[in-house]
Order: C-alpha cells, then sequence, then structure tokens
C-alpha cells in the first residue's frame, strides 16, 4: 500500500451555528494525484484552508508524513496570490521567493521554465492571458519544490487551450517532479483525464470516494457518479 503523505481526520468546521464539515477524513498516498469535487458552498475551500494551515481552529487533525527522512513540504493555489500587474513574471516571482526567503535566482528561473514562462521577458502580467496567470500562480507555489501541491479549481475560467495546457502541467509535476496532487474543480470530465482517486463532497461530507479506474472500466462518468451520491443526498 502507498505510503500516506497527508492524513486529515475527522475534520469539523463551524462558522458560528453554521457547520460547514462534518467529520471529514482524506489520505493522500504519496504519488497520486487526488480529485476533490462538490458544488459551491459544500466546504472544498474551508478543507483546503485547514489543510495548509490557513484554518487553525477546527476539530480533527491534519498530520503532514516525512517522505525520505525530512518533513514534507505543502504549497497552495486557493486564494489567489496576489499579482504586480505592471510587472513581468520574472519580477513576481523574484517578489514572492523574498516572501518565502528564497534568495537563489536558479530556483526562479527552475519554476518559470516548469510552467512554461521562461520567454515571456519584460511583458507585464497585465498583458496576460488567463491561462498565462494561472500557470505564473502555479510557478510561484513550486518555489519551495512542494512535495504536495493543492490547487483550487486552477481551471476555473480558462478557455480549451488552457485547460489542456494545465492539464498536461499537472501531469508532468506528478509523473516527472514525483509531486502529490489535491486539485478541487468543477469540470468533472478533465479530472478524469488527469486523477488516480476521486472524492465527493457534499453538504460538508465525502459522500463517496472511488479509484478513477473503476470509473472508466464501469463504462460510466464521474458525472453520473456525482449525480448519484448528490441528487436528493
Amino acid at each position: 500500500m502507498s505510503q500516506h503523505i497527508l492524513a486529515a481526520e475527522h475534520i469539523q468546521k463551524k462558522y458560528g451555528v453554521n457547520t460547514v464539515l462534518h467529520d471529514v477524513s482524506i489520505n493522500l498516498k504519496k504519488g497520486e494525484i487526488y480529485g476533490l469535487v462538490g458544488q459551491n458552498g459544500s466546504g472544498k475551500t474551508t478543507l483546503f484552508r485547514i489543510l495548509t494551515g490557513l484554518i487553525q481552529e477546527y476539530k480533527g487533525s491534519v498530520s503532514i508524513r516525512k517522505t525520505d527522512g525530512r518533513a514534507s513540504k505543502v504549497s497552495a493555489v486557493i486564494n489567489s496570490p496576489s499579482l504586480f500587474l505592471n510587472m513581468s513574471a520574472f519580477q513576481n516571482m523574484k517578489e514572492q521567493s523574498y516572501l518565502l526567503g528564497i534568495r537563489d535566482v536558479r530556483k526562479i528561473e527552475q519554476a518559470l521554465k516548469t510552467v512554461g514562462l521562461s520567454d515571456c521577458g519584460n511583458k507585464p502580467v497585465k498583458d496576460f492571458s488567463l491561462g498565462m496567470t494561472q500557470r505564473l500562480k502555479l510557478g510561484m507555489a513550486l518555489l519551495e519544490n512542494p512535495d504536495i501541491l493543492i490547487l483550487d479549481e486552477p481551471a476555473n475560467g480558462l478557455d480549451p487551450n488552457g485547460i489542456s495546457e494545465l492539464r498536461e502541467l499537472l501531469l508532468n509535476l506528478n509523473r516527472s517532479g514525483g509531486v502529490t496532487i489535491l486539485v478541487s474543480s468543477h469540470i468533472l470530465s478533465e479530472l478524469e483525464q488527469i486523477v488516480t482517486r476521486i472524492g465527493i463532497l457534499h453538504n460538508g461530507e465525502i459522500v463517496k470516494e472511488v479509484p478513477a479506474h473503476d470509473v472508466l472500466q464501469n463504462g460510466t462518468s464521474l458525472e453520473q457518479i456525482y449525480m448519484e451520491y448528490t441528487r436528493g443526498a
């Protein structure tokens, strides 16, 4: 069995009298791409913020396991990082690297190469396409060479070309870079092409978890499974 690199157990979160997450448990296996799906308001973003330490008041436990004798690093794109629109991709990455305490310019260059923005020169971010902007945000998350990458709706608003570029980027990070990925998306047909496992979060609960290959072997679709477990639940 693959090693669990991240384990969240019995997570509960309330805002006032409103319970957003009810006893949610989710485990990431080292090297997998886990897709989390659910309608707006189902609790996905709240769960991601808990997993990344942005929310610290909750019930339950989150454990980031060690790999190869070292602590695993987690990076995320949840709330859009602030971008300096009049600056280039490199300048934005440099500002982010200072915040992270990174002084090695080679790490910036490598991250830009990974997300395909090495040749943008002095082009200001305000002139970027949405797809380029999303790749820049990913580049910022890659500066620390994370073991785990958490992405909240990274394909939101992208055109088909942007979605395809994002898909190939995530697959390359996973297969060549060994990055474990947790990603949410409303584009269920896209998730089917990249994930190894799928969790359905509905009304603050994981109502179904299934390996992606089971979806394909059963001759069904993720959309059908999603509707089955959320309609009338």
